[in-house]
């Protein structure tokens, strides 16, 4: 194959994937297609202006400006800066690697400079010949050490934009060296065409490489949807199980009880104790439906999306503590650390397992501590949340109600991957734990 027939073959791939590259952005809005698609296109415009005698019969010019060698070497710095904004792109270098990202951005200042000064160089008729091709060969030594940055930080895709930028580096070399041993010997057996053919076999095979790496991750991205798409259908499900669950033990629970008393008190009409035992039961209906009232609250608070932060978690503690020893002879005592909690985000299963072990431990003091003050204090140390509750009465007991509180209470922890402590000194302190985001 001559090397004209290997240009001709390189500048109609080069077309052709340039525009399905742009169809691809079009579609899906990725500038990374679009920046390889105007890499492809100034490729091919570049070998129009490099090789003109494989393409036009004479130069195009206008009066005594050769447009060829006017727009050559502009436009071959202008495909190493969409080639650069292509690799930032596609590797994600902003969010992967602020130190790659702002390697290739001094790339792309420098690549844009250069492109601007050959341009005006070429407009006032300024020879800078050996500026250029020394400067071309130091810049061999700048991307060769940006590939091996590539290599260091080790970026999501990096090895297939590693290899093919080191076969375009290879080959642009071997071209440069082709060119400036052409230049020497205008009658040698390098031609201008010939010299170009290393680099052009090497533009093929990182198109062939890219294409590669680009169905990679399409693949991997389908994959992660589909995972993403698995995990909250999931998520649904379990939550679903939950309310249900939620519903038929705490709801559930106090309408059987509700019933039971209800049906006591219609066998006891007409008794001697009918007086004295319908109060009973109707203090007991009342108590079972404010607790139920209350067990209802607290789903729909835990399912509400919108009380996810921190603050009102701590706000709704404070609330119901108030209002749960406030006919007691107990005083509530609530503090946080920092006094300004910070915003943070907790899931709904999060907040209702802490609330719920906030409110079993409340609870024990009431019925079982003979305590004077009940505390709570919420804080946030280097995004660890840590919640006490503490007494001051007459320190933990081991009665079968409190035993089973304690085994729900770590559950519940165990379910949102916290830690769950309790010991007595002086009083009951029990500290729950967990890590936030």
């Amino acid at each position: 194959m001559t090397s004209a027939a290997v240009i001709y073959f390189y500048e109609s791939v080069g077309l052709f994937m340039g525009l399905y590259f742009l169809l691809q952005f079009i579609v899906l809005k990725k500038k990374e297609y679009l920046h390889y698609s105007l890499y492809l296109f100034l490729l091919v415009i570049y070998y129009l202006c490099a090789i003109p005698e494989l393409f036009f019969k004479s130069p195009p010019d206008v009066g005594q400006t050769n447009y060829c060698e006017l727009f050559k070497r502009p436009v071959q710095f202008m495909i190493s800066v969409f080639y650069t904004l292509f690799i930032m792109e596609y590797l994600n270098l902003k969010k992967q690697s602020l130190p790659l990202y702002r390697i290739f951005r001094f790339l792309l200042v420098m690549y844009t400079f250069f492109a601007l000064g050959c341009f005006l160089c070429n407009l006032f008729g300024i020879d800078y010949n050996k500026v250029y091709y020394l400067g071309s060969i130091i810049l061999f030594p700048v991307q060769l050490y940006m590939v091996i940055a590539l290599f260091k930080y080790k970026v999501p895709y990096g090895r297939f934009v590693i290899w093919g930028s080191i076969n375009v580096i290879l080959g642009s070399v071997m071209s440069l060296v082709l060119g400036i041993y052409a230049a020497m010997h205008p009658e040698g057996p390098v031609t201008n065409a010939g010299s170009y053919v290393p680099v052009v076999f090497t533009i093929l095979a990182d198109i062939f490489l890219f294409t590669i790496a680009l169905q990679r991750k399409i693949a991997d991205n389908e994959k992660s949807l589909v995972n993403a798409a698995m995990a909250r259908q999931n998520a649904v499900s379990q939550e679903r199980e939950r309310i249900i669950t939620d519903l038929h033990d705490d709801v559930g629970g106090g309408l059987s009880s509700i019933r039971m008393m209800s049906d006591l008190m219609v066998q006891q009409e007409g008794s001697a104790n009918y007086s004295t035992g319908h109060l009973s039961f109707a203090a007991k209906i009342s108590a079972t439906a404010k607790d139920i009232s209350q067990r209802m609250n607290t789903i729909i608070w835990s399912l509400n999306m919108e009380n996810d932060s921190l603050s009102n978690f701590a706000e709704y503690v404070r609330h119901y503590g108030v209002a749960f020893f406030e006919d007691s002879p107990i005083q509530f005592v609530y503090s946080t650390e920092p006094a300004h909690l910070p915003d943070i985000q907790l899931s709904g299963g999060q907040r209702k397992n802490l609330f719920l072990i906030v409110k079993e431990a409340l609870n024990n003091i009431l019925k079982h501590s003979g305590a004077t003050t009940a505390n709570v204090q919420i804080s946030v140390i280097d995004k660890r949340l840590t919640i006490t509750v503490s007494d001051n009465g007459k320190g933990l007991h081991t009665d079968n109600s409190f035993g089973n509180g304690l085994k729900n209470m770590e559950k519940r922890m165990k379910e949102i991957k916290g830690t769950f402590r309790i010991h007595s000194d002086n009083g009951t302190f029990i500290v729950v734990t967990l890590m936030l985001p």
